[in-house]
């Protein structure tokens, strides 16, 4: 017959087995499913997935307590917070108990911190093969930024020192550039990044007509800080943003898998800060080169139509002044040639005058009455036709040498 024992036996027999065989804390692989802290105290669930996500092949619960808690802080800083958060790969040390009403739990002594920077690592890798599978790595770097940025939507914290730091930076500068910065709040550590950065991105991307860039920034950190900008799906969601993605999220050695996908990657909140100045005052520069090359052109196209103008101006001084000297020559000649023309002229007319005086002569009554005609008049006026006369008219007949009276007797 089989050993029967009670449930308290069994439990008791199943604590001294585990006792026995795990008197010394062991090393554990695992991922953190849950993480809760209550009064200081940090109670886990851990869990070992099989090839699937959601494919679960092994689960236990942990507790690091308070003082524990303190002693890794100390050593390893602010890594620690980094670590405890749901989806990391961690290696901890553990020490095994089994209590006989509450069952096995893990009390955690210490963290491999290189551990789970090795597996971000692999993780990081990973993610940055799919983007360059996908094509989608360089995707947003394909933007031109306009040629001004004046409208920035902003994600960060909204009491992050970070964010203060950009907007001293941005509204003090020294050129007087006014920006329109419309911030869209979002955590930047933890579990929650990725859910609320791709939240606001898709936000953003509705009313993309409204901005020229989208910057993400926040304040330094930790390596492990870096592990919720390297998910693959976020990483997706910048690349396939409808606007350039600037970044500056505090890491000046590392650089995270957002920082390769973005438009452009800076390492502070000031240097975005610096970087969009800098893009604005070239362009005003090219303005200004582009002003004085305009201005510089303009003064040589005048100085060369002044010179053709000044050109034209003794050209037209030196034909007036020859066609003055040439009609002065002409008018001294045409004085020279009055006289001779004059003389000419009065010559000419004496001829012509004595012509029309010979003619004259020719012409008058005396000559006419010479050379055998008659002139008759009746009452002093000359008969011009027979019409003129009637029977027992008076009429005088005028000869050269004399007149007679005589009167019609007949029509």
């Amino acid at each position: 017959m089989q050993n029967t024992y009670s449930l308290f036996d069994l439990q008791e027999h199943v604590r001294r087995v585990v006792a026995l065989n795990f008197a010394v804390p062991v090393w554990v692989s695992c991922e953190i499913a849950q993480h809760k802290e209550s009064k200081g105290q940090h109670y886990l669930s851990l869990v070992q997935k099989g090839e699937g996500a959601f494919d679960i092949i092994a689960q236990a619960d942990a507790v690091l307590w308070l003082r524990t808690y303190r002693r890794l802080k100390r050593a390893l800083g602010k890594n620690v917070d980094d670590i405890l958060q749901a989806g990391m790969e961690v290696r901890l040390q553990v020490r095994l108990d089994f209590h006989e009403r509450y069952g096995l739990k893990f009390f955690v002594e210490d963290v491999d911190l290189a551990f789970t920077i090795g597996q971000l690592e692999l993780k990081r890798r990973a993610t940055i093969e799919a983007l360059q599978k996908a094509k989608l790595l360089h995707k947003n770097a394909e933007f031109e930024l306009p040629k001004v940025l004046q409208s920035i939507a902003v994600l960060s914290s909204e009491n992050a020192a970070g964010l203060q730091d950009f907007l001293a930076q941005i509204q003090q500068n020294s050129y007087g550039y006014r920006f329109k910065i419309h911030l869209f709040p979002t955590v930047m550590q933890g579990e929650k990044v990725r859910e609320e950065l791709t939240k606001q991105l898709k936000k953003i991307n509705r009313r993309a007509d409204e901005f020229d860039v989208a910057i993400i920034i926040r304040g330094g950190g930790a390596r492990l800080d870096l592990s919720a900008f390297d998910d693959l799906s976020l990483c997706k969601t910048v690349a396939k943003s409808k606007l350039p993605i600037l970044t500056g999220i505090g890491h000046d050695i590392d650089e995270s898998v957002l920082d390769l996908v973005a438009h452009t990657s800076l390492k502070t909140p000031t240097a975005v800060a610096d970087f969009i100045i800098q893009h604005n005052v070239r362009f005003e520069s090219r303005i200004v080169e582009l002003t004085w090359l305009l201005q510089h052109q303009v003064q040589q196209i005048v100085q060369q139509e002044n010179l053709r103008l000044e050109n034209a101006s003794n050209t037209l001084q030196f034909y007036t002044q020859r066609l003055l000297q040439t009609k002065q020559q002409e008018l001294k000649h045409l004085r020279q040639q009055i006289p001779v023309f004059a003389r000419q002229y009065i010559k000419l007319a004496q001829q012509e005058l004595a012509h029309q005086s010979d003619l004259h002569h020719f012409l008058s009554v005396e000559q006419t009455l010479a050379r055998g005609f008659s002139l008759i008049t009746k009452s002093g006026q000359i008969v011009r036709t027979a019409t003129d006369l009637e029977k027992g008219d008076e009429v005088t007949l005028h000869f050269a040498d004399g007149k007679k009276k005589s009167r019609i007797e007949n029509e």
